[in-house]
């Protein structure tokens, strides 16, 4: 599932996704590169976890969540901590997402549904 080679071993990930089926999907392939991963199921909960949890190493920040969007805690996120690099996922590529995500501040953008070896690229260049 995952490649063997990538080893994530001391990694801190912040998934932020209200979909459990896609969290799963994150959770798995991070436990199988020895990541450790933190769950948040909407941006409020992501800026909290950010703030009590040091050393977050990387964010997959998901857009459209109830309570606070993925924009907003991207913001925020960005605004505690600028290097630390956020990757977006999403399925509405054609609505301008993309665009306004990086104007939120994210490091990278996958459309969904998220390919494995796309989101493993993704991690690994932003986690060099």
């Amino acid at each position: 599932m995952v490649p063997t080679e990538m080893d994530l071993q001391g990694k801190k990930i912040l998934i932020v996704e209200d979909n459990d089926t896609s969290r799963y999907y994150y959770q798995k392939a991070l436990k199988q590169c020895n990541a450790v991963s933190y769950w948040a199921k909407n941006g409020a909960e992501a800026v909290d976890i950010f703030k009590t949890v040091p050393g977050i190493s990387l964010v997959l920040m998901d857009l459209n969540m109830p309570e606070m969007d993925g924009f907003e805690a991207t913001r925020l996120i960005k605004n505690m901590n600028p290097l630390v690099p956020v990757i977006v996922q999403s399925a509405f590529i054609l609505s301008g997402e993309e665009s306004r995500s990086y104007e939120a501040g994210c490091d990278d953008f996958i459309a969904k549904p998220v390919r494995l070896s796309t989101l493993m690229n993704a991690i690994q260049k932003h986690l060099k």
